[in-house]
């Protein structure tokens, strides 16, 4: 079955306490029924992992990307042995720093989990590319839960960097001390049982660029191969909010992922199939979006076909600057995608704000990986201690 959802921007809160760095099994919450006759009891337990961030002080108003932010290093479990994990939720919360209840989500401004992306590879046998980028999660989405039996696998000796950052678009004179609390949810697989495997999900984002040269062009096409009536209207000048926004194209032309929207309404057209550079034939199991303030929209258009991928809609706050929710789409069947399909993503902006405000578009696709290798556990590291 195909959801799309839309999810409320604040999270349920926990109904117990977890300390930061201990995981817990839980039984299999909403597991999908098996075959006729099979007990819902096949389905493995799920353990989580749940990380407190640092402290961050909030004493003044920062833009989407620039308020205090940090890093850390993340290992599931601590083992003699490494062993196969499958990660198949996230979950974060702003919670008060002084005594751990939810507060206002309008002070999230993203929560990443990473790793390094060619240990990864060679560790899985991996011929296709991969960003790195397990989650990002942001306003207007605090939670994702993959389909029964599908998960992003990785080995336990394997660290993540987990970066949280926090910011404030509303208040002027706050006076704040809070933290991120991350819920990291997974499956060991040597609880999984045979009749039933893990399906393997591997990450693949597309993103809106906007061109920081002075001519419409797209990312790495020709601007005398583009067809306005095809692809849309391009980018603009833009201007990056960051300089690590940058980047630069085949040909040598200058583009930004976080650009500025002017006052008034921008419809963004990026042509992604460059970056979804797909390996083969496959289906989608979830996607989720980041976007910023303002937005209206983000759609993912199969321009061989002419049909829309998936499309989400965005919930801006009542009263204030921010994002409530953001659909989302979880989908047990998969959604199809083709190696030999050209793809566009289209960002919908609408800025009443009266001045510039930052922007961002990105769109994260979890994909079905068909050449998935279980890796050789006897050639990894072990788990390091104490983290």
């Amino acid at each position: 079955m195909s959801r799309l959802r839309r999810r409320p921007s604040s999270a349920l809160p926990f109904a117990t306490a977890l300390l930061a760095g201990l995981f817990v099994g839980l039984p299999p919450a909403g597991a999908a029924p098996g075959p006729a006759g099979e007990s819902a009891e096949a389905s493995p337990p799920i353990h989580q992992r749940t990380i407190l961030s640092p402290v961050y002080r909030i004493e003044e108003k920062y833009r989407s990307m620039l308020g205090p932010h940090a890093q850390q290093d993340v290992y599931l479990v601590e083992s003699a042995q490494p062993e196969l994990l499958w990660v198949t939720g996230y979950e974060t919360e702003v919670v008060n720093a002084a005594d751990g209840s939810e507060i206002s989500q309008e002070f999230m401004c993203h929560a990443n989990l990473d790793f390094e992306p060619r240990s990864y590879m060679q560790t899985f046998g991996m011929q296709h590319g991969v960003s790195g980028r397990v989650f990002t999660l942001s306003q207007g989405q605090q939670r994702i839960d993959f389909p029964a039996g599908y998960g992003v696998p990785l080995v336990s000796s394997q660290p993540l960097q987990l970066t949280t950052q926090v910011l404030n678009l509303n208040l002027e004179d706050p006076d704040l001390q809070v933290r991120h609390r991350v819920t990291i949810e997974f499956v060991r697989d040597r609880e999984v049982p045979a009749e039933r495997p893990m399906k393997p999900l591997y990450q693949a984002a597309v993103q809106g660029l906007k061109s920081l040269e002075d001519q419409g062009i797209h990312y790495a096409v020709a601007a005398d191969v583009v067809d306005p009536m095809v692809h849309g209207s391009s980018c603009g000048v833009g201007l990056a909010a960051v300089p690590e926004a940058e980047a630069v194209d085949p040909l040598g032309r200058k583009f930004t992922s976080h650009w500025v929207v002017e006052p008034g309404r921008e419809v963004n057209h990026s042509l992604v199939t460059e970056f979804l550079n797909l390996p083969f034939d496959t289906t989608a199991h979830y996607i989720a979006v980041h976007l910023h303030p303002f937005a209206e929209s983000l759609e993912l258009i199969d321009r061989t076909t002419g049909e829309t991928v998936f499309r989400a809609k965005v919930d801006g706050a009542d009263g204030r600057i921010g994002i409530d929710r953001v659909d989302y789409l979880e989908s047990a069947e998969g959604i199809p995608f083709y190696k030999d399909h050209q793809y566009e993503l289209v960002s919908v902006y609408d800025n009443t704000s009266g001045e510039a405000q930052d922007s961002m578009a990105v769109m994260y696709l979890y994909l079905l990986d068909k050449n998935f290798r279980r890796p050789d556990l006897s050639a990894a590291g072990a788990t390091q201690p104490g983290r």
